[in-house]
């Protein structure tokens, strides 16, 4: 089932200074909806991986972590519900510390 509520998206990256280069990226999903988060996928390498642990229900939030400080910045992401389509987004997560989701659209600060 396809949600259009879903697919406004306004990323505010940018806002944060870039990590210290000996930290891992790391940022918060804020679940800002009605709507339980299943799961969250980043494309890389040609290919959507799927992060283990995911589960964030409305209201509340999960600490994330890249594990890495390495790669690109800008990498595509989907946020997974249980029976919505998803839209794929882009953020600078060099910039960012926090993905929003909200009913309507998706933020980042």
């Amino acid at each position: 089932m396809f949600h259009p509520r879903l697919l406004s998206l306004a990323l505010l990256g940018g806002l944060v200074a870039a990590p210290a280069s000996a930290e891992t990226y790391k940022f918060t999903m804020h679940n800002e909806s009605q709507y339980a988060i299943a799961g969250f996928e980043t494309f890389e390498g040609g290919k959507w991986s799927k992060w283990t642990g995911v589960s964030v229900a409305p209201g509340e939030s999960q600490s994330m972590d890249w594990n890495t400080d390495a790669g690109d910045c800008v990498v595509p992401f989907r946020i997974i519900y249980k029976d919505i389509e998803t839209e794929q987004y882009k953020v600078d997560w060099c910039k960012i510390s926090n993905i929003r989701v909200h009913d309507d659209k998706v933020t980042a600060d």
